[in-house]
């Protein structure tokens, strides 16, 4: 029997919704991997080219934006680093050499502004992959430099649940571009198969050397494999973290974010975890 007073530290948390389904949220970094397949699909960046020299703050536009809050120092790195480390200075001179509507575009061919369809009520609608078209029709604005930097690190107005950026790491994982969660277990359903990402195997690997360099020493979830606690001895993992800052009544809060699959060399399982309020 549930008391009223648990029952209101329950409602008080929020605790009674589903945010897997119907909480919306920008996914921070995890985005960048969207990012990085619209750049290297477009041409706009290579593995081994060095497109920027972070330290720790760039100028777009008429603002000043920053990595790691002005602390990050990462120097000129290439993608796999950029990924392993998160540099925002990299991305965000990715995201200005690949436009924001090819980085829209990507991310839905990845489906990642639609209900993923999973046999649970209350699915959020409230996905959101903007781009200029959007922002000139929704606030009669002119998109600018500064918002295609937000995007390109998954801020702004990005908005995604975290059972759709779970789908999207099944997906990458299998190098295809759409993944159904489902619920039900039919030993008859058919393996899913959907559309390639379109990668070269030398674009895929070099992605894949930066979400498992994220995991490992210099990474920014080195924990996960230097914690005796947390380790999972002989299997790979390809991760990336995540930090959204999102404004609310309350102030501004930050959104933690990890999404990964493993094993590295033949996944089995995807994983998103999105806490808020940190």
């Amino acid at each position: 029997r549930l008391s009223s007073e648990t029952a209101k530290e329950i409602e008080d948390a929020g605790a009674w919704v589903d945010q897997a389904v119907s909480g919306a949220y920008p996914p921070g970094s995890t985005f960048k991997i969207v990012t990085t397949i619209a750049g290297l699909r477009s041409g706009a960046i290579t593995p081994d080219r060095i497109i920027s020299d972070c330290e720790g703050t760039v100028r777009i536009g008429n603002k000043t934006f920053y990595c790691d809050n002005g602390e990050g120092h990462h120097g000129e790195i290439k993608l796999p680093e950029a990924i392993a480390t998160s540099c925002d200075i990299y991305y965000y001179e990715a995201g200005l050499l690949t436009s924001p509507e090819r980085i829209a575009e990507e991310a839905r061919r990845f489906h990642l502004d639609q209900k993923t369809g999973i046999e649970l009520p209350g699915e959020t609608r409230r996905m959101l992959i903007p781009d200029p078209a959007w922002k000139k029709r929704k606030r009669g604005e002119d998109w600018t430099p500064g918002d295609t930097a937000n995007m390109s690190i998954g801020q702004g107005d990005v908005q995604v649940t975290p059972l759709v950026m779970c789908s999207f790491a099944a997906s990458f994982a299998r190098g295809e571009l759409w993944t159904r969660p489902t619920l039900l277990h039919d030993p008859g359903r058919p393996v899913q198969h959907t559309d390639p990402i379109g990668l070269s195997n030398s674009q895929r690997s070099a992605i894949l050397k930066g979400m498992e360099g994220c995991t490992m020493a210099g990474g920014t979830a080195y924990f996960l494999t230097a914690l005796d606690a947390l380790r999972v001895p002989g299997v790979r993992i390809a991760g990336k973290t995540g930090t959204a800052q999102i404004i609310r009544p309350e102030g501004r809060l930050d959104e933690a974010w990890f999404i990964c699959f493993a094993p590295l060399e033949n996944p089995e399982i995807a994983i998103a975890v999105a806490v808020d309020g940190t």
